[in-house]
């Protein structure tokens, strides 16, 4: 059954650990050498821990999961998983928009190694100033929007992956076959390599874990635990090089400082949910919610410079990173507000869902937001513009 994989269960989930790994960090804090540096880095104070916080997460959560049951209710009977595309082409459609993605992709990183005088001078600057090369990378983009088609490769990673489960359904022929496995295979290596520089290391997260949803509910049942766990062993070795290049000055080892620094994140994001939530505050109205569509309207600047105060005020209320999925409404409209808006993303995570048991296109839909709810505290990704992209290139190659 795919039940666990719904979005209710997926969120409870992100939650439990977050809390888990939180709270078992801020209380033992003093077994840890690197995490009070980080959190001083970022100014988090045990203050932002109070009960009015953990009273509006609760209540978030019951609006959240009252809505998902009402809209399961309201849903009509679920249907049989129903087959309505040529395999064989899809693959083939997936393989070149694929190729297509990571030509742009590669075309970046060679006309920025240029500018330095090749590969390797690229490769040793990353290694001695991450940073540094992350900034030449940013300053070397061939159009505005470019990095969404690096953004994308967990969509067509993760529509290959559906494609594959889907041949219990139909025929995928041996081309077909070999055409998803070359883009799971990679995507993967392509999302390993370039997060070590560029700092996105959640697209590999987000691959891995869309990959593995949405062939789940293509099946309709739970399989292959072993290749998840070997996905997440390879996002942590990521995360490990990554932090290990960019804290070279902490006399650790590389494992010490990468798992120190996931746990601070852990704490990073439960004070993220809870520090907008002590005392009043300016509300930013869809500055956080919305940015998405702001994006790809075209006005998220305009609203960048109306909103400039309130986004300068929120700062305040933030360490590193973003917003949780039940603080960034809350922050953005008020209580009221924010619980439309909580209902609202729950009823069409829900409908997703529903329909990703039934057809591949939403199989492999539902596979990009269930990725993004099992990071929910992390913050709202299934607003971001990567996102938003990446179900573009979903439903323009299956159409």
């Amino acid at each position: 059954m795919a039940r666990p994989l719904s979005p209710v269960a997926l969120v409870l989930f992100c939650w439990a650990v977050t809390l888990g790994v939180a709270g078992k960090t801020l209380f033992r804090i003093d077994d840890y050498d690197l995490i009070p540096v980080f959190m001083r880095r970022e100014a988090l104070d045990m203050a932002a821990f109070t009960l009015m916080g953990a009273a509006w997460i609760a209540t978030a959560l019951v609006v959240y999961t009252v809505a998902d049951l009402g809209m399961q209710t309201a849903l009509p009977k679920r249907k049989a998983f129903r087959l309505d595309v040529d395999l064989d082409k899809a693959a083939q459609l997936v393989f070149w928009t694929n190729a297509a993605l990571l030509g742009v992709t590669l075309m970046w990183i060679l006309l920025t190694a240029a500018s330095v005088g090749g590969l390797m001078q690229l490769a040793a600057l990353a290694y001695l100033d991450a940073l540094g090369a992350r900034d030449l990378l940013l300053e070397n983009k061939l159009f505005t929007g470019m990095r969404l088609f690096y953004a994308a490769l967990p969509a067509t990673g993760g529509l290959a992956a559906a494609v594959l489960a889907a041949d219990q359904h139909g025929h995928l022929g041996p081309k077909g076959r070999r055409q998803c496995q070359a883009v799971l295979c990679i995507n993967g290596a392509a999302l390993v390599i370039l997060p070590i520089v560029m700092s996105q290391r959640l697209l590999l997260l987000q691959f891995i874990l869309s990959a593995y949803i949405g062939a789940c509910l293509v099946k309709g049942r739970l399989f292959g635990l072993a290749y998840l766990g070997l996905g997440m062993a390879l996002f942590l070795t990521t995360w490990i090089l990554r932090e290990s290049v960019t804290n070279p000055h902490f006399d650790q080892s590389a494992i010490s400082i990468g798992l120190q620094k996931l746990a601070f994140y852990f704490v990073n994001d439960l004070w993220n949910s809870f520090a907008p939530l002590k005392d009043d505050i300016q509300h930013t109205y869809g500055a956080f919610s919305l940015k998405g569509l702001m994006f790809f309207t075209f006005t998220d600047q305009y609203f960048a410079q109306l909103l400039a105060r309130e986004l300068a005020a929120s700062q305040e209320i933030r360490g590193g990173g973003d917003f949780s999925i039940f603080t960034a409404p809350f922050v953005d409209f008020g209580p009221l507000g924010a619980a439309v808006y909580i209902a609202m993303a729950a009823a069409l995570f829900r409908y997703s869902f529903h329909r990703g048991r039934e057809r591949l296109v939403w199989a492999a839909i539902y596979g990009q937001i269930g990725a993004a709810l099992m990071f929910c505290t992390h913050g709202i990704y299934f607003t971001h513009q990567n996102f938003l992209f990446s179900l573009i290139v979903i439903a323009l190659v299956v159409r």
